[in-house]
């Protein structure tokens, strides 16, 4: 009596491993058609009957962690089927050890009878002269996979350095353009969200206390709100089922540069196609592309957010904001933090700065400073930081066009012409060299010399002719986009008070010394050097002149 099988049909289609690339390919591959040419066959096999049919639709043939390839694989294990059944090899798996595990152990162990179509392949009528010839096919099927693997990692990284979002979901304030799918657009609304967050932080709120607030809004979370637009969107962060506004997810909104308008991609890899463990890479090897998109918030702002989430700000018991100096105050001396304490004095409190080493080991003085003291201090100090910054942007813009700055752009020219010449002249006896080699003028050794010689200083040349022209270029645009800075001070020319914000935006640190000297250290403070001595050279500013006010 003839053997009756259970079979199992197994249908798999891929966009990963380049299944449904063009044409006929696509056509050929699509899980209808496999599904049709196995059904065909099949009529023609009575002794067959079909027990399932499994489809793993979108699944790489790597590996065999695949939903459908799994429970075809238990059902083995129950003996429910004792046959598969594929369109071809490539079908069942494309990793040549694993596919060849199954092929000439598992499936013969188990008693399993599998067949493969196009492939003319049936273990049932087995014929071990075709077995080299299956070994081939399958290692062919390994090595496409590498091969397209290969292919798809290059294809990904030209993507990732040209500035193109290749992601599957983008952050929360970003859509991706309907026109391209690789290029982000701002979400108006999400955005307006995401700069929300940036100025409450400014304003010396906790990562903690900005989420409440998101939340007593009923703002919905990122997840929940591209959920509510449409979006497929999953997330391993989300701890209930109606996802909420938590510390974590502000702090990584206010860490991501990509607000910024810079793309960063490529952070993890996998060693290769089968190995699916992801690692992450040497930062050096992350694509990072300036000016990809339109950005959310201005880097000189986000650079002030990341200064303050490197320092210890937390708010005190019961507040929601940090005070103006916090994390800004630091003993001159010994470089520790200094901690703001807390004194009943009659019927009021008064408050004032420690040094911490003092006050946790005694291994340096207080350093003692009323907060009151301070506040005061560094809000005249900072007026005046204010107003001589816009001093000097008045002067830059003054000596614009002045005869100095005209002459100074002559002499540069002067010196690109006389580098040119340089560079034609190493270039004609460059050539020269190799003539006198073909006329046996030299030999091949004083060739060489002579040659390396030569193109020294071509290369030389060549680097002074571009250093030249950048340094045309920087004062032909107003010293360059390095002292974009300064235009931030205009919206601040009259502040009426010390606020966190002014506190963070314009001050890095300030030192307290003994007998209650002080200095601030300003941010941007190298940059306003160096426009300062540039002023004092051509006269627009005295020389000594200097906001930094130290040892006060």
């Amino acid at each position: 009596m003839k053997k009756t099988y259970h079979a199992a049909v197994y249908l798999r289609l891929s966009k990963e491993d380049g299944d449904i690339e063009i044409g006929d390919k696509r056509e050929s591959n699509s899980i209808s058609n496999q599904k049709d040419l196995i059904m065909e066959y099949l009529q023609e096999k009575p002794e067959i009957e079909i027990v399932s049919v499994r489809t793993d639709d979108g699944y790489s043939g790597v590996d065999f962690n695949r939903p459908e390839v799994q429970e075809m694989f238990r059902d083995i294990e129950k003996g429910i089927i004792d046959c598969v059944v594929v369109k071809d090899l490539s079908r069942f798996g494309r990793n040549y050890i694993e596919v060849g595990k199954y092929l000439e152990r598992i499936f013969p162990a188990k008693g399993i009878r599998f067949i493969a179509i196009n492939d003319n392949y049936d273990s049932a009528n087995r014929d071990y002269s075709q077995d080299i010839v299956m070994a081939f096919r399958n290692l062919i099927n390994d090595s496409y996979l590498r091969d397209l693997s290969i292919k798809i990692r290059s294809h990904l990284e030209i993507k990732r350095k040209n500035g193109e979002f290749i992601g599957a979901f983008v952050c929360y304030g970003y859509l991706k353009s309907e026109e391209n799918k690789n290029r982000l657009v701002i979400d108006p609304f999400a955005a307006g969200v995401v700069r929300d967050i940036f100025r409450m932080k400014m304003d010396g709120m906790s990562s903690y206390a900005i989420a409440e607030k998101l939340n007593e809004l009923k703002i919905l979370s990122p997840m929940e709100y591209k959920k509510s637009i449409g979006l497929n969107y999953e997330t391993s962060f989300k701890a209930h089922p109606q996802a909420a506004w938590s510390a974590n997810a502000v702090l990584r909104i206010l860490t991501n540069e990509i607000y910024t308008g810079t793309l960063v991609q490529g952070r993890k890899t996998t060693p290769n196609h089968k190995l699916k463990v992801r690692k992450e890479k040497d930062e050096k090897e992350w694509a990072r592309v300036e000016n990809s998109h339109e950005p959310v918030i201005d880097r000189f702002y986000f650079e002030a957010v990341q200064r303050i989430l490197e320092r210890d700000t937390r708010t005190s018991p019961g507040e929601k904001y940090v005070y103006p100096l916090c994390g800004l105050v630091y003993c001159g001396d010994c470089g520790s933090p200094m901690i703001r304490n807390i004194k009943r004095s009659g019927d009021r409190n008064y408050f004032y700065y420690i040094c911490k080493n003092h006050r946790e080991t005694k291994q340096c003085s207080s350093h003692r400073i009323s907060e009151e003291e301070l506040l005061a201090v560094v809000f005249a100090e900072i007026q005046i930081h204010i107003k001589s910054v816009l001093h000097m942007k008045d002067a830059l813009e003054r000596i614009r066009e002045a005869p100095a700055r005209q002459m100074e752009i002559k002499r540069i020219q002067e010196h690109i012409l006389k580098k040119e010449e340089e560079l034609q002249r190493a270039e004609r006896l460059k050539c020269g060299v190799y003539e006198d080699l073909k006329d046996e003028l030299i030999d091949v050794d004083e060739y060489r010399i002579l040659k390396a010689e030569f193109e020294k200083r071509i290369a030389s040349a060549r680097e002074a002719i571009e250093k030249y022209q950048e340094k045309q270029k920087e004062i032909q645009n107003n010293c360059s986009s390095r002292y974009d800075w300064m235009e931030y001070f205009t919206e601040y020319k009259n502040i009426p008070e010390l606020t966190r914000r002014i506190a963070v935006i314009f001050i890095d640190r300030i030192l307290i010394y003994e007998e209650n000297r002080m200095k601030i250290v300003y941010t941007f403070q190298d940059e306003f050097m160096e426009i300062l001595s540039r002023l004092t050279e051509t006269g627009e500013v005295a020389a000594g002149s200097s906001p930094e006010r130290e040892d006060r």
